[in-house]
């Protein structure tokens, strides 16, 4: 595995930390099924739409917790200079990276009887975590990766995660809403999913430890201590590069309930409160020839057994091999699907203006040494001026990686595109999130209508005025 591949794959992974939700700000509408269902399978069949069918669809948000873009988006697109232009924070914290990339396939929802629905589809996803790691680790790995001997000089007893898994998926789901009375409406959904990989890894390291003595150039050494760690990585890369299986490889679930609380003597909702949990399940995958374990063997190892005539750092495997035990692993492993609790509320301020608040949590955001490619804890408020045919976005976005952001969407018939950081990123000078998203569909809405006024109520309303 030569260096430049692992720069070049670290640098690609790190600079594209994605934010964890997909189509932020313009993905709960009631005049639309495909994309509300992908946050709540529960959510079409409270909407209003009849049908759909998409065509196709795509979401990448950018931004991380260590790198930050100075300038503003309007004069970097023609004047960039990435010594000038990416910085570096140096807080001292722990540092987390994450990339979360989406493509929407081909789907449908139909509505069956009114208070019954189906949907299905095809979809693609990406997601890469980097978890807790020290922040002299990262910038020794950013500035300093093809000569160790430039690495800080000391990491003690620290640790780290990092997952990647791409993958595509096949769904189906069933809703249904339940009807408790004139005001108060019940609804459930399900989708279950099975995928296929297209390439997956995992690393996990304890106890990593890196102390480098130097004295001079020729009398310097570098011990690793007790350092453990395991790197998974699956056969899709090989030595004739990469090669795609078709299989299905694991299994995933998202579950949903919504109360709603509807306008007197209407069909339309005065509230709407949801909550589901997204991508419960797994994918397996066969173990390559990168897959190794490695045990530090507390040796002091000179310099010069480490690094080429040029002062470059000399073949992984070489290194791995002089520092302690290295181990090919086989077999076969499993990683967590991105599991997601969402919880949401969508308010009728007035006619045709809504506010939906969304917060997103990762169950696996507090256990540190798992390594799962997760997504971030993520709050979003967006308010939204919504007729049957056009939609305004106006997402205020916080995330627990890049902080606060502003953006805009907007939704035509069953076409949506938006971004929930394009304020942000043409306002600040220093920014870390830069996200857009599309998804293209068609389909038919109900008109709102009207409910007959309940004959009880009316008699008791005379009854009284006499």
């Amino acid at each position: 595995m030569r260096k430049s591949i692992l720069l070049s794959g670290f640098l690609s992974i790190v600079s594209l930390h994605l934010f964890g939700q997909s189509y932020l700000g313009g993905h709960f509408s009631t005049k639309e099924a495909i994309l509300s269902n992908s946050l709540n399978p529960a959510a079409g069949v409270a909407g209003d739409l009849k049908w759909q069918v998409n065509l196709m669809g795509m979401s990448t948000e950018t931004g991380n917790n260590y790198f930050s873009i100075n300038g503003k988006l309007r004069d970097l697109a023609s004047n960039f200079d990435k010594d000038v232009n990416i910085g570096q924070n140096l807080d001292g914290k722990r540092k987390e990276l994450h990339v979360n990339l989406g493509l929407m396939g081909p789907g449908a929802f139909i509505r069956i009887k009114k208070n019954n629905a189906i949907h299905f589809g095809t979809r693609a996803r990406a997601v890469a975590t980097f978890n807790d790691l020290n922040q002299d680790f990262v910038y020794s790995l950013y500035n300093h990766f093809e000569d160790i001997l430039q690495w800080l000089p000391n990491f003690t007893d620290e640790r780290a995660t990092a997952a990647v898994n791409v993958y595509g998926e096949f769904y189906a789901g069933y809703a249904r809403s339940i009807n408790i009375g004139q005001r108060h409406a019940l609804h459930i959904g399900a989708t279950a999913k099975m995928t296929t990989n297209i390439f997956n890894a995992q690393f996990v390291t304890n106890n990593l430890n890196f102390n480098k003595f130097y004295t001079s150039p020729t009398d310097s050494f570098i011990n690793v201590s007790d350092t453990r760690f395991d790197l998974k990585v699956s056969d899709a890369i090989g030595d004739d590069g990469f090669k795609y299986k078709f299989g299905i490889n694991g299994f995933g679930l998202d579950v949903g309930v919504i109360y709603e609380y509807k306008l007197k003597n209407s069909n339309e909702h005065f509230i709407m409160a949801g909550a589901s949990l997204n991508d419960i399940g797994f994918n397996q995958y066969t173990l390559g020839k990168y897959s190794r374990s490695f045990v530090g063997n507390g040796r002091n190892v000179p310099a010069g057994h480490l690094v080429d005539g040029d002062g470059e750092t000399i073949n992984l495997d070489a290194v791995l091999d002089s520092l302690g035990t290295r181990t090919n692993t086989t077999g076969k492993s499993r990683i967590k699907l991105p599991t997601s609790l969402n919880i949401f509320a969508d308010i009728r301020v007035v006619k045709m203006f809504y506010i939906n608040a969304n917060m997103q949590f990762n169950p696996y955001s507090f256990k540190r040494g798992t390594p799962v490619a997760n997504l971030p804890i993520d709050i979003t408020v967006t308010p939204r001026f919504e007729h049957r045919i056009v939609s305004v976005y106006l997402p205020i976005n916080y995330n627990q990686y890049s902080g606060f952001n502003m953006g805009a969407g907007l939704r035509v018939a069953q076409v949506t595109m938006g971004s929930s950081t394009i304020i942000t990123s043409f306002a600040k000078k220093k920014f870390t999130g830069v996200d857009f998203y599309l998804n293209i569909g068609f389909g038919k809405s109900d008109k709102p209508k009207k409910v007959k006024k309940d004959k009880t109520e009316s008699t008791e309303k005379t009854t009284t005025m006499l």
